[in-house]
């Protein structure tokens, strides 16, 4: 599926998402320009959520709070986190892991990153090439052994092979190759396998 496609999948798929997924209001106009050109669609429908029973926020644009896209990258630098200046955050993870979208042209459509807390130069994985694989493979996975999954696994199509009932009997190399063909390889840890900025920079071009 091209990302265009998985836009699509998603949009219809979070106007009748599970309980556990809460949305903000629509973004505003004025706050709207804050919002990396790629999250755009998605902030026209919400202004930030809370996906998953709270396992993913994502941010509001703008506001008071910390966490919000347009303080989060810098508060977050200023607290000794290595985020790279081409990263902004929009997300937070359960373990506190905070997600960003690398903004410069890149050869990948709106590559996301995934910044442990590690408080060093190295310290991000990249995690898919676009916003939209990004979320396809976190609702997928979520809701992998769930009431939700067979409902996830027909939105988005994915084969047989890969409906499993538990993640960790899933072939992760035949996931990526079916779900993010153009990622160079499965998302490392950021503890075990970081990168720093200008790994990054290379892998990204």
């Amino acid at each position: 599926m091209t990302d265009a496609q998985i836009q699509d999948r998603l949009r219809s798929y979070f106007r009748d998402s599970p309980e556990e997924d809460e949305f903000g209001p629509p973004c505003r106009d004025a706050d709207l320009r804050i919002v990396p050109p790629p999250l755009r669609w998605f902030y026209k429908r919400a202004d930030g959520a809370s996906l998953f029973g709270g396992d993913l926020l994502l941010f509001p644009a703008a506001g008071v709070d910390d966490g919000t896209i347009e303080r989060a990258s810098e508060l977050a630098r200023q607290a000794d986190w290595h985020v790279p200046k081409e990263v902004t955050l929009f997300a937070k993870e359960a373990g506190d892991e905070v997600v960003g979208v690398w903004t410069p042209q890149s050869k990948f459509p709106s590559p996301i990153v995934l910044t442990g807390l590690v408080f060093k130069p190295a310290a991000h994985v990249l995690l898919a090439t676009s916003f939209e694989r990004y979320l396809m493979t976190r609702i997928v996975w979520e809701y992998t052994g769930t009431e939700f999954a067979a409902d996830a696994f027909d939105v988005f199509k994915v084969p047989k092979e890969l409906r499993i009932d538990d993640l960790e009997s899933l072939d992760g190399e035949a996931w990526f190759q079916w779900a993010d063909p153009a990622l160079p390889a499965p998302p490392g840890d950021p503890y075990r396998d970081p990168l720093n900025a200008e790994e990054l920079r290379a892998l990204l071009g």
